[in-house]
Order: C-alpha cells, then sequence, then structure tokens
C-alpha cells in the first residue's frame, strides 16, 4: 500500500488541532492553528540564542525568521524572545510555550517515522557528535558500511574538541568520555580503551630507545594545549608524564597522531588510533591508561527507529572490533 506523505501529516495535524482543549493549556491553544513550521522556528531561535544562529540552522535568510518569530509573537499576543546584543533569551511566556513546542516536535518526529516506516528501510538524516579521535578514525571508516545497508539514510558526523548539545537539538545522538550524571538522557557505555606511548620508527632511531619510565625526561613530548581540553579525560599525558613540559602542542588528538608520525616526538594514544598507522611503534608497551566511551541520546530521539538503528550498528562495530580498543597494534 502506498502512502501520500503530506496527507497523512495534514490529517494528523487536524486531528491534533481538534483535540487542543484535551492536550494543551487555554493559553497556548492558539499556535494549533497557526503555520506549524512557525514553532520550528521558535524552537531553532531557542536552542541557537539567535536569529542568524536560527537561520544558518534551517537554511534560511536572517529575515525568515525574523518574520516568523514575529507572526507566532502577534498570534499569540506575547513576546518569546528579548532581543539584546548578545542574542535573543526566552521571555517567561517564551520559558512557557518551550516544553510544549518540544513535545509537539517529538510527536512530529514519530508522526514521520510512521509514515515512513512501510518498510524496512531507513529515513532522514541522524547527526552524530564524537571526539576527534574516535569519529576520524574509528566511526568514519564504519559508518559507510551503515549507508550501504540504508540508501535513503543520511549521516552529519561532528568528530571536533567539543560536545554538541543534546537539550538544545544540535545533534541526535552523542559520544563522549564521561558517564552523564544530570540530565534527561539516557546513557550506555559502548567501551573502554586503552591509550599507551607511540612514536615513529624513524624518531626512535634517531633519539633513541626508551628503556623505563624516567627515560621520558630526555624525550620530546607531543601532548594537548591543557587550556584548551575539553574534557579532562583527554589529558592523557599526565598517567605517563604529568610533569613533562611538552615543545609540541595540539588541541586534537588526531593532530597529535600525525605530530608523532612524522617524527616530532612521543605521544599518548588510544590504541584503535596507533592501529590505523604502521609507522608508529609501541614505546614502553607494558604501561597504559584506560579511559571508556558513552553514548549519549535524547529520550525522544531514542524513539525514533533511524536514531536506534544507528545507536546498535555503532554499538555492534564496538564490539565486533574490541581489539583494537584494548590491544596493541
Amino acid at each position: 500500500m502506498l502512502y501520500n506523505y503530506g496527507q497523512q501529516i495534514a490529517n494528523i495535524r487536524q486531528q491534533l488541532c481538534k483535540n487542543a482543549h484535551r492536550l494543551f493549556p487555554a493559553k497556548m491553544r492558539g499556535i494549533m492553528y497557526q503555520n506549524w513550521d512557525d514553532l520550528r522556528y521558535f524552537l531553532a531561535v531557542s536552542r541557537t540564542n539567535s536569529f542568524a544562529g536560527a537561520a544558518a540552522r534551517l537554511q534560511v535568510t536572517h529575515s525568515t525568521v525574523a518574520r516568523r518569530i514575529s507572526a507566532l509573537e502577534e498570534s499569540l499576543d506575547t513576546t518569546l524572545f528579548v532581543r539584546t546584543e548578545k542574542g535573543c533569551r526566552l521571555t517567561a511566556s517564551g520559558e512557557t510555550l518551550l516544553p510544549y513546542a518540544e513535545n509537539l516536535e517529538a510527536t512530529m518526529m514519530n508522526l514521520e517515522e510512521n509514515v515512513h516506516g512501510k518498510n524496512s528501510q531507513l529515513y532522514g538524516t541522524v547527526r552524530i557528535s564524537a571526539p576527534d579521535g574516535l569519529g576520524n578514525c574509528f566511526l568514519a571508516v564504519q559508518l559507510g558500511g551503515f549507508l550501504k545497508q540504508q540508501p535513503n539514510l543520511e549521516i552529519e558526523l561532528i568528530p571536533v574538541p567539543m560536545y554538541y548539545s543534546l537539550s538544545k537539538r544540535e545533534i541526535d545522538i552523542l559520544i563522549t568520555l564521561t558517564k552523564p550524571t544530570s540530565g534527561n538522557i539516557i546513557a550506555r557505555k559502548l567501551s573502554n580503551y586503552r591509550i599507551g606511548l607511540f612514536a615513529s620508527g624513524d624518531y626512535l632511531a634517531a633519539h633513541g630507545e626508551l628503556g623505563s619510565k624516567e627515560d621520558l625526561a630526555s624525550h620530546d613530548i607531543i601532548d594537548y594545549i591543557r587550556d584548551l581540553l575539553y574534557d579532562e579525560n583527554l589529558n592523557f599525558m599526565k598517567d605517563f608524564a604529568p610533569n613533562q613540559n611538552s615543545r609540541f602542542k595540539s588541541s586534537t588528538i588526531v593532530g597529535q597522531m600525525y605530530a608523532a608520525v612524522s617524527g616530532t616526538g612521543v605521544a599518548a594514544l588510544p590504541y584503535f588510533m596507533a592501529h590505523t598507522k604502521p609507522e608508529l611503534v609501541p614505546v614502553l608497551p607494558e604501561m597504559f591508561t584506560e579511559r571508556s566511551f558513552w553514548l549519549q541520546v535524547n529520550p525522544d530521539s531514542r524513539q525514533l527507529a533511524r536514531v536506534r538503528a544507528t545507536i546498535d550498528y555503532i554499538a555492534d562495530r564496538v564490539t565486533e572490533n574490541k581489539k583494537l580498543f584494548m590491544s596493541l597494534p
């Protein structure tokens, strides 16, 4: 049976509007009869704190965002944002509207899943934020196989040295080194992984082998820029040479890996990254430290089939490649 996607959504919107008296407070019922997209603009501004940010996220012009927000405020006879030089801040009315808008957004996402769910194929986009090492050296390699299985799915991978926000819906899946301790988040442990010391064969030939931890004092160390660390758990080198100064520092672990490959010095690198570079030689292989990867998702996003399937795929690939994470190359 073929589905008319637009008609299905239109019918469901109509049903929601008919039941607005039961589902939503009286002062919010008016929004059910407005252009549905106005709420999308409201959510984008609330999450980016600016019209410009919302315009970039929605791929429209600044003036379009301003016009939609003004129309929504006029229809509700209230001000939703305070405009300042530093951006937009929700008013009390805006804060009241926010959870209802988020609930409607979650409902629409689920409806899209149900409408599209007429076969085993997944539709839509899944955005994943991960530490740059895991993202660039593992996920970027593995996720291509998932896309071959799901030709109608799109993956947006953000492997950068910072964490994006789940609560602001900037991403669908977040992978961190730290277990979340607060917030309405579903989290699962992906895996432990080991970090060891590595250098290139050329560097060791020129500077000599290391026989003990004390020998690190006479070698060039590659490290993070400490004041740019976005997660203290990334401070790997403190477990090996906590008081030693580094002449070469990078804000990313991928940058440190390539510096080690080029012969700049000794770096503390995850085993799964060292596996990708045969030029790297383990240094003091009996020494290692461990960290963990945690996968996090919003409960609403977790209901989406495309998000669930992506999570399961990532978890399966990590499990299948456990040796990369825990064994020396």
